[in-house]
């Protein structure tokens, strides 16, 4: 479990680290260009006190991490070298446990609509697609995101 004080400097590196990854040709190069670790660790000492984050590691070393918080599953990432080996689904099954333990029975995300992997892997861990919007990038409205449900057992 990642903890506040601890470990916003690794989350917001592999936050960085996955979207320069993962994003190519989903998000304006601009945006992925100004991506800042430092500035992101503010975000994630806040993050850290209002939900739960867990890392998952490799030999030591972080690559993937999620975070809940409510019954929102607020991030999940994992290193591209890693994708394929059920670190996402490890980490993402985790995330429902503790949403399960806050007496939820249901958990959803949201996932941007042309990440067509990601959409794949969600649909796959029994997601299902209920709702449209843009993702909130003033400079980017037509950015799109969707939203999956999941029911909890």
């Amino acid at each position: 479990m990642a903890m506040p004080g601890r470990d916003e400097e690794t989350l917001a590196r592999l936050k960085v680290t996955c979207w320069r990854e993962s994003y190519p040709g989903l998000l304006p190069q601009p945006l992925l260009d100004r991506l800042d670790a430092r500035r992101d660790e503010v975000n994630w000492e806040r993050h850290l006190q209002e939900g739960i984050a867990w890392i998952a590691e490799q030999s030591g070393a972080p690559v993937g991490f999620g975070h809940a918080e409510g019954a929102e599953v607020t991030t999940l990432y994992v290193r591209k070298a890693d994708h394929g080996h059920g670190v996402g689904a490890a980490l993402l099954t985790h995330l429902f446990d503790e949403i399960s333990c806050f007496g939820r029975r249901e958990a959803f995300l949201w996932v941007l609509e042309k990440n067509l992997k990601a959409r794949g892997f969600y649909e796959r861990m029994g997601g299902r697609l209920v709702a449209r919007r843009p993702v909130g990038f003033p400079r980017y409205p037509e950015i799109m995101e969707v939203r999956y449900d999941f029911v909890l057992d």
